[in-house]
Order: structure tokens, then C-alpha cells, then sequence
């Protein structure tokens, strides 16, 4: 699974460039029934296994998506290898 780059942002976490973009309907009524609000990002330059997490913080910021690429990395995720997404969850 690939991002478009139309409708993404640009994020460089510990020196690597990353697009991430909120999923699904992306507004506030999305995720505001549940209390909870998904984002993906995969690494800009090359094509790998995206990260799929799910948070309960709003808006979904530039902080929160470095911090959920740098706890998804820690516990294995490698966006350069092609593969099916990374599941993260449990981010506030």
C-alpha cells in the first residue's frame, strides 16, 4: 500500500523524510464519535510497509505523528521493507 502525495505532509523524524496524512474521512466527525483518529505515513524517497496508528490525540499534529513513527520504529517497524502495514496503537 502506497500514499498518494496529493493530500499529504512532508515530516522528517531523526533525519529521515517521511508523508504522513490523517486516514479515512479526516474531519472531526470521524473520529470524534469514537474518540479515536488514525493517521499513515510511509518514508518519502522509497516505497516500503506503511504505519498505520491510531491515536486519541486532536488534532492529529506534526508532534504525534513523530512521536508514533519514533515508538512504531521501536518496536520493529522497517518502512523500507516492502510488506503489509505496521499496526501502532495506543498513542495519546
Amino acid at each position: 500500500m502506497a500514499l498518494r502525495k496529493k493530500g499529504t505532509r512532508l515530516i522528517t523524524v531523526d533525519g529521515m523524510a517521511y508523508r504522513w496524512r490523517v486516514s479515512g474521512g479526516a474531519g472531526c466527525c470521524t473520529g470524534c464519535a469514537s474518540g479515536r483518529f488514525e493517521f499513515v505515513v510511509e518514508q518519502a524517497d522509497q516505497k516500503g510497509a506503511v504505519l498505520m496508528a491510531a491515536t486519541s490525540a486532536f488534532p492529529v499534529v506534526p508532534s504525534i505523528v513523530g512521536a508514533g513513527v519514533r515508538a512504531a520504529l521501536d518496536h520493529g517497524w522497517q518502512p523500507a521493507r516492502r510488506g503489509s502495514a505496521f499496526r501502532l496503537t495506543g498513542l495519546v
